[in-house]
């Protein structure tokens, strides 16, 4: 993520799509041996002729090609590296990223809080009014948020639950910032709640994806409540103080989120037994790391977001929260990569003859072909014939 350290902030890990040959009368086993390697656990050093060496991960599809009569002896595999974190150790378990991440969170909560504290100005009544005002829209923005996301659960004693103490925190925000001058005394408290409000649904068992949607909508609309110009410093920095906090928090809790549902969902089987699938969305490496990638994206928003609040040299920031935010977002990252390397990769074959759907689910799955149709049907869309008979030279996916 991020070149070789996060903390870089550059624009992001490289993506090095290449396409392995290997020719000659043993091709075929190179390349089988080849797609093996691809498909292990944890990193690997790509020594680039041009870019040099590279600590990545292989990502996206693993595509493969035998031409063995046109081709002259060629078996072609495609993969796409992308380079990763590389100034972190690789946990020595799933287990070991959850507790890293569970103790990124806990920092974090801890350094917003202080930043928020350190930050809002409430010298005169103007300033606490106008830090009043932005609580107020981006708290109701934040409760209604969280809300839809606890409406997702399919546990009804669980989604009450969830609902009644949101409206318990809800009720606790609104009296501390009933006034302008209850504001200062509850500062830690109105800190504290809010992010602890955006944090409390992220444990949910929805789809890592749905969650994401839920926490990235929330983040969309905390930016578009800001106002383009506030009067004076004062009021800037009040409204930096709440939004940074507020959007900083749903960025953890989003991260957090999809990688704790990602790592629960992946120590149990799915149905069909063979595969597992991380809350009835992500079934391969290539879908795990997608949600990576759209952490580091929602995180670089939030970075966009201080960026242009920076710029207007309205404060002094101590940066403890951002690296603290930054500390997370690398957990959660480094708990998805983790999952990653246990779930199937998703490959795919030319054909170089006609097959028949069974013959070939049981050359790529063994005695759990069968169970495998109906995906295998919808992933590759066959059409009637080609569940008949898939011709030669039909590209099909699978998992592996």
């Amino acid at each position: 993520m991020d070149g070789a350290e996060i903390q870089s902030l550059g624009l992001g890990g490289k993506k090095f799509p290449m396409t392995a040959i290997f020719s000659g009368e043993n091709c075929i086993k190179e390349a089988d041996d080849f797609e093996e390697l691809l498909c292990e656990r944890g990193y690997g050093e790509l020594e680039h002729p041009i870019y040099g060496k590279h600590v990545v991960v292989p990502t996206g599809e693993i595509g493969r090609s035998d031409n063995l009569v046109s081709g002259a002896n060629e078996s072609k595999v495609k993969i796409t590296f992308s380079e990763t974190i590389s100034d972190r150790t690789f946990p020595d378990s799933d287990i070991s990223a959850v507790d890293s991440l569970d103790a990124a969170m806990e920092s974090y909560e801890e350094a917003a809080v202080a930043s928020f504290v350190d930050t809002v100005s409430l010298e005169t009544t103007d300033d606490k009014i106008q830090l009043q005002a932005t609580l107020k829209a981006q708290s109701d923005t934040m409760f209604k948020g969280v809300e839809k996301i606890a409406e997702k659960s399919g546990d009804l004693e669980e989604k009450q639950e969830l609902l009644q103490d949101l409206q318990n925190m809800k009720e606790s925000v609104s009296n501390w910032i009933a006034k302008p001058d209850t504001i200062k005394p509850n500062l830690e408290n109105i800190a504290r709640t809010l992010i602890q409000a955006a944090r409390l649904p992220s444990k949910l068992i929805i789809g890592a994806l749905a969650k994401i949607e839920a926490y990235a909508s929330i983040i969309k609309d905390l930016i578009n409540n800001v106002k383009k110009d506030p009067v004076g410093l004062k009021a800037i920095a009040n409204q930096f103080a709440a939004t940074s906090s507020m959007i900083g928090s749903v960025v953890a809790s989003l991260g957090f989120g999809a990688a704790y549902t990602a790592f629960l969902s992946s120590t149990s089987p799915s149905s069909s037994g063979s595969s597992k699938n991380i809350a009835g969305s992500l079934k391969s490496r290539a879908d795990v790391l997608s949600v990576s990638a759209s952490i580091r994206t929602y995180f670089e928003d939030y970075v966009a977001y201080m960026d242009s609040q920076t710029d207007k040299n309205a404060f002094v920031d101590t940066g403890e929260a951002y690296s603290a935010l930054i500390e997370t977002v690398v957990a959660a990252v480094q708990v998805l990569e983790a999952v990653s390397f246990s779930m199937a990769s998703v490959r795919t074959l030319k054909l170089s003859e006609d097959r028949q759907l069974f013959e070939l689910l049981t050359e790529l799955y063994g005695k759990d072909g069968f169970n495998r149709i109906d995906e295998f049907i919808t992933d590759n869309a066959l059409t009637a014939n080609e569940i008949v008979m898939i011709p030669m030279g039909r590209e099909v996916r699978f998992y592996g």
